[in-house]
């Protein structure tokens, strides 16, 4: 039996049938139970079966003959599915008691697994194997994908689904999947957590199913259940600390929490809950980070200094984030500067995330000024991935140098706020105040010092040279997999002593590091 759960606590106005008491209890196989939140589920497989909404212990019936509830981000809504006049699974949205309802398509193939963008102006929703993005108000949006059980980020970029036994995620503007595990095992029913840098799953690889928990960026999992019963549709708390799943490990389906990092279960509700529990939404202010989308390097060009040949070229990273990079640097004693990051959030106020970088004095022809490091990465390499050459710069000056096309954005673009050039000749000052705001980039040209790697002893062949942003990730941003581009690249030797090398170019990849 499927089943999806999503956590928030909130009171329902509830209507319609007679109430079904829900009653919390502790099996010996289980720790005490833990209270959560308000449920909406559905119970076709009885008479007088449909959507229920259950709070403080009792359930009533919202939506009779419904099936598949997920509770929109603000919590007043959930959009379900029904028969529609031909017999197939449509999608429906309706008020939290039941009332306005509506029907957001009409085809003749079957909808499931409704899940809301997080400004809830957007679904995406499973048809005929496919993911497809709808709008509230019904109208019809792309196929970004082969696949089911979508399930949206946070930030509402990206989204999670699982296809062929393995998950993937995929921009909500469409590109190629990203696959996220490439194991034996099925996985299936991916859902995000909270700050978006974490998936919890379902697995069979012990043979039973079995919740997991990837870090995105370390692709770390954590085993949260081994157990012989079947775990399936879990969801993570609002905190992101615990996970609440589906479980018959009691003999009858009901649901269980655990915490995220793995531990003893607990149970939430001793009642058999039947299909499609959900949980509403936590309304909480959803943090506007940024998105660095790194550009392939252009702009090739071998030029010699001294005795050396160096290949030149121009990088970028764009801002198509929610929010601004706001990056801080405070001395504290001499030398380097702590870097922190700055994130505004949906309600006005601000969040601080400290150490997510080094800001040191560059002293060049070129800068003079303060560099955040490790910002970006440049590297010449194989095409088996194996680095040949890293560059000897790896700081940047943050700010707005240049406007993004403005369709890439869809009318987000802000008003460029960091026009300074970091504490220009300043090697003395305490802090650093930088960033980049939505819709602009951080574009170094060729011919600015440190844009270059060294080609004087590289041999002859195919190479790939690749330009990275936020290469440690310990910048928070919306999603990782744009932060690395491409370029592919053959380089030849003339012959005659002293002449530079040839470098032409075969490709060029965006959001790939493998070209």
């Amino acid at each position: 039996m499927k089943t999806r759960i999503a956590l928030l606590t909130l009171t329902v106005a509830a209507a319609g049938a007679a109430a079904l008491t829900l009653t919390l209890a502790s099996p010996a196989t289980l720790r005490s139970p833990v209270p959560w939140a308000t449920l909406a589920f559905s119970k076709s497989e009885v008479a007088g079966g449909g959507v229920f909404v259950a709070g403080r212990g009792r359930a009533r019936l919202v939506l009779p003959a419904a099936t598949d509830p997920a509770w929109s981000p603000d919590g007043r809504r959930l959009a379900y599915l029904a028969p529609g006049a031909g017999g197939a699974a449509d999608v429906f949205v309706a008020d939290a008691d039941g009332t306005n309802r509506g029907r957001l398509t009409a085809t003749e193939l079957d909808e499931t697994s409704p899940s809301w963008a997080p400004d809830g102006r957007r679904l995406a929703v499973e048809r005929n194997g496919s993911i497809v993005l709808l709008r509230a108000d019904g109208i019809e949006g792309r196929t970004l994908a082969r696949g089911a059980e979508p399930a949206w980020s946070p930030g509402g970029q990206r989204i999670a689904f699982s296809a062929a036994g393995d998950l993937f995620v995929v921009g909500t503007r469409g590109g190629r999947p990203q696959r996220l595990t490439t194991s034996l095992a099925s996985e299936s029913s991916p859902s995000w957590a909270p700050d978006g840098r974490r998936l919890v799953y379902v697995t069979d690889e012990t043979g039973a199913a079995d919740i997991r928990v990837l870090d995105l960026r370390s692709r770390a999992v954590v085993q949260v259940t081994a157990d012989p019963a079947v775990d399936s549709e879990p969801a993570f708390s609002s905190n992101g600390k615990r996970v609440v799943f589906v479980s018959d490990r009691t003999g009858v389906e009901q649901i269980v929490g655990a915490p995220a990092s793995g531990g003893a279960a607990a149970l939430v509700s001793a009642n058999q809950l039947p299909a499609h529990p959900t949980a509403r939404p936590l309304q909480r202010p959803l943090e506007l980070l940024p998105d660095f989308d790194q550009q392939p390097p252009r702009d090739l060009e071998v030029r010699r200094t001294g005795r050396r040949f160096l290949l030149w070229f121009t990088s970028a990273a764009d801002n198509l984030g929610l929010g601004p990079f706001i990056v801080n640097g405070r001395r504290r004693g001499a030398g380097a500067m702590h870097a922190s990051q700055r994130v505004r959030l949906t309600d006005g106020s601000l969040r601080t995330f400290p150490k997510v970088g080094v800001w040191r004095y560059n002293a060049t022809p070129d800068h003079s000024h303060w560099h955040l490091y490790a910002f970006q990465r440049y590297e010449l390499r194989r095409g088996d991935g194996s680095v040949v050459i890293r560059d000897r710069k790896s700081g940047f000056c943050i700010g707005d140098r240049y406007g993004v096309a403005p369709g890439r954005i869809a009318g987000r673009t802000s008003r460029p706020v960091f026009r300074g050039f970091c504490n220009l000749y300043q090697p003395g000052a305490s802090d650093v105040n930088a960033g980049t705001s939505v819709g602009f980039s951080d574009r170094y040209h060729s011919r600015l010092d440190g844009q270059n790697v060294d080609l004087t002893n590289v041999p002859p062949g195919r190479y790939v040279l690749v330009n990275r942003a936020n290469p440690s990730a310990d910048i928070h941003e919306l999603r990782y997999e744009n932060n690395a581009a491409s370029v592919a690249i053959q380089v030849r030797r003339p012959r005659g002593r002293g002449k530079p090398p040839v470098v032409s170019t075969l490709g060029t990849c965006p959001d790939s590091d493998r070209c």
